[in-house]
C-alpha cells in the first residue's frame, strides 16, 4: 500500500518540477526574436490555432499557456484578437493528447529524458542547455503523469479503496464538483483524466461516471484561471477571461447533452466514446476531444465580436499602456544609429512611470499597494523590452567605437533607472505605513513634493540636455545640495515625536530617498554625458 500511494505522490512531484523546469527554460528561449517570430504567425487565425495545439503540447496545461500570452501581450509583442485562436487551438489539442495514454509511451519518454539530460549537463553543449532543459522537462512532466497512472491502477483494486469511492458512483454532480475541486488541487486538468483513465481500466468507474469527472476537470480549469487571474486588469484579464468563458461554455453544451443521454437515452457522447472500442483511454480521449472541441468551433466562429466584448468590459488599463513600446519596433534593431535613438525614447517614458508613482503616493488612495504594484510591472515590462532590444542590436551588427561608447552609456542610464524603480517601490510602501501618524504624514508629504521636483529636473535633463538644467540637477542631488540635506532635515525635525516603530520606518524611508536622489544624479549625468558625446560626435 505504502508503494502505491508513494507512486502517486512521485507522479505529482516530477508532473510539477517537469512543469517548473519546463516554463522556466521556455522563458530562456522565449527571446524577442521568438516572440516576434510568434506574433507573426498569430495574424491568421488558422495559424494561431496551430501554434496554441503546440504550445499546449510543451506546457499541458492551459492556465500555463494563458499566462504565457498574458506576457506577451503586456510587452506589446501580440494584441488580445491575436491570442483568441491560441487559446481556442490550445484547449483543442489538450483533447487529443488523451489519446497518447492508450499506448505505452515509456521508453520515448526514457530516451528523451536520458538524451535531453546528457545534453544538459555537458559543458561542450552549453548552447543547447535551454533546449535540453525544456525537453528533460516535458520527459518529467509525462513520466509524471505515466507515473501517477501506474500508482492509480492498483489502488483502485484494493478493497477499503473500493469501499471509499463506491458512495460517489451515481451521484453526478458531486462526481462533477470532485473533478473540478481536484483539478484545482493538482493545477492540471490533464492529470486528474490520466487517473480517471486508471480507475475506469480497474473497473472502478463506469465511462458514465469517467464522463461527468471529466467535465468537472476541465470546468475546474477554468476556475483555476479565474482565481489565478483574480488581480488582472485591462487586456490581461481579456485573456483570463477567453480561457475562462471557454471551459464553461463547454460545461454548458456537454452537461445538458450528458443529462439528456443518462435520463432519456438519447444517443449523444457516450455513444460516440463507445465507438472507440473498449479501451478506456480511448474512450474518455473522444469524450475529452468534444468537450474541447465544441466551445472552439463556437468562439472561433465568432471571435472578433467576442474581441470587442471582452475589450469593453475589461478595457486596456493606462499601466499596459505604458508597458508597451512607443519607439521600439520589429525593424528597430536594422540601423544601429536608429535603434540607440528610439532606446533613448523609451528610457524618457521611464521616468514618466516614475512621476505616475508619485502622483500615486501623493493621492493615499487605499489601492496604494495594488496600483504601485501594477505601475512596477510596467516599468519592468518596459525595461525588458529595452534590454531585448539591446540584445538583438549588440548580436546583429558589429558595433562602432562611438556606438559602443553610446550604448555603454545607455546601458548605466538603464541600471539606474531599474534600481531607481526598485527604491520607489520600497518608497510607496513605506509612506503608506509611515502615514498613519502626523509627524510621518508630514515627512511622506514634504519628500514626495521634493523627490518629483527633483525628477521634473531630471526629466529636462533627459529631454533637452540643458546645461542649466543639469547643472541645477547636481547642485539638488549633492551630498551637501538641498535634496539629501532637506531629507535629513526633514528627518531630525518628525523622529523626536514617533514611538520606536515608526522611527525605524521613517528611518528606512529617509534611506530610500537618499538613495533615490543619488540615483537620480546618476542618471541626470549619464544623460549629460550621453548628449555631449552626441554633440561631440556630430561635429
Amino acid at each position: 500500500m505504502a508503494h502505491l500511494v508513494a507512486s502517486l505522490i512521485a507522479g505529482i512531484g516530477l508532473f510539477f518540477v517537469g512543469m517548473s523546469m519546463l516554463t522556466e527554460h521556455l522563458k530562456i528561449l522565449s527571446g524577442r526574436k521568438v516572440r516576434l517570430l510568434i506574433a507573426r504567425w498569430t495574424r491568421n487565425p488558422l495559424s494561431g490555432v496551430l501554434l496554441g495545439g503546440l504550445l499546449i503540447a510543451f506546457t499541458q496545461s492551459t492556465s500555463a499557456t494563458t499566462f504565457i500570452l498574458i506576457s506577451m501581450i503586456r510587452s506589446g509583442m501580440i494584441k488580445v484578437r491575436q491570442t483568441l485562436p491560441i487559446i481556442a487551438g490550445a484547449n483543442i489539442v489538450i483533447g487529443f493528447i488523451v489519446f497518447l495514454f492508450a499506448f505505452d509511451f515509456k521508453i520515448v519518454v526514457f530516451c528523451l529524458l536520458g538524451i535531453s539530460g546528457l545534453i544538459y549537463t555537458m559543458k561542450s553543449t552549453r548552447n543547447f542547455h535551454p533546449a535540453a532543459g525544456a525537453v528533460f522537462g516535458i520527459g518529467l512532466l509525462f513520466l509524471g503523469l505515466s507515473t501517477m497512472q501506474s500508482g492509480a491502477e492498483p489502488l483502485a483494486h484494493t478493497e477499503w479503496f473500493k469501499h471509499a469511492i463506491q458512495w460517489t458512483q451515481g451521484h453526478y454532480f458531486l462526481a462533477f464538483v470532485i473533478g473540478a475541486c481536484l483539478t484545482l488541487m493538482v493545477q492540471a486538468s490533464l492529470a486528474i483524466v490520466v487517473v480517471t483513465i486508471a480507475f475506469q481500466q480497474a473497473g472502478l468507474f463506469t465511462l458514465t461516471d469517467s464522463m461527468i469527472i471529466i467535465y468537472g476537470a476541465n470546468t475546474g480549469a477554468s476556475l483555476l484561471t479565474l482565481i489565478l487571474s483574480s488581480g488582472l486588469t485591462g487586456e490581461s484579464k481579456q485573456v483570463a477571461m477567453f480561457q475562462t468563458a471557454y471551459n464553461f461554455i463547454g460545461a454548458f453544451i456537454v452537461i445538458p447533452a450528458f443529462i439528456a443521454e443518462t435520463v432519456w437515452g438519447v444517443p449523444l457522447v457516450r455513444a460516440l466514446a463507445l465507438e472507440a472500442g473498449p479501451n478506456p483511454a480511448n474512450q474518455i480521449a473522444i469524450v475529452n476531444i468534444i468537450f474541447n472541441l465544441l466551445p472552439g468551433l463556437i468562439l472561433l466562429t465568432f471571435y472578433s465580436p467576442g474581441a470587442r466584448i471582452l475589450a469593453y468590459f475589461w478595457p486596456e488599463s493606462p499601466e499596459e499602456q505604458a508597458s508597451k513600446p512607443r519607439y521600439l519596433h520589429d525593424q528597430a534593431t536594422e540601423d544601429p544609429d536608429t535603434a540607440l535613438d528610439l532606446i533613448e525614447l523609451e528610457q524618457r517614458r521611464l521616468l514618466e512611470l516614475f512621476s505616475d508613482a508619485f502622483n500615486v503616493m501623493r493621492e493615499q488612495k487605499k489601492d496604494i499597494h495594488s496600483k504601485l504594484d501594477s505601475l512596477k510591472d510596467a516599468f519592468d515590462t518596459l525595461s525588458n523590452t529595452i534590454r531585448e532590444t539591446i540584445t538583438d542590436l549588440t548580436a546583429i551588427h558589429k558595433l562602432s567605437l562611438e556606438a559602443y561608447n553610446r550604448l555603454d552609456m545607455i546601458l548605466n542610464i538603464q541600471h539606474s533607472m531599474e534600481a531607481a524603480a526598485a527604491e520607489i517601490h520600497g518608497l510607496g510602501l513605506e509612506f503608506h505605513d509611515l502615514r498613519q501618524t502626523e509627524p510621518g504624514n508630514r515627512f511622506a508629504t514634504s519628500a514626495i513634493e521634493g523627490l518629483d521636483f527633483i525628477l521634473m529636473v531630471l526629466t529636462d535633463v533627459a529631454t533637452k540636455g540643458e546645461k542649466e538644467d543639469a547643472a541645477m540637477l547636481s547642485t539638488m542631488t549633492s551630498e551637501d545640495g538641498n535634496g539629501i540635506a532637506a531629507v535629513r532635515s526633514a528627518y531630525l525635525a518628525e523622529e523626536s515625536g514617533l514611538d520606536k516603530s515608526a522611527r525605524m520606518r521613517l528611518l528606512a524611508a529617509a534611506n530610500h530617498c537618499e538613495r533615490l536622489i543619488w540615483l537620480f544624479r546618476e542618471i541626470g549625468s549619464a544623460f549629460t554625458a550621453l548628449k555631449e558625446e552626441m554633440k561631440a560626435d556630430s561635429h
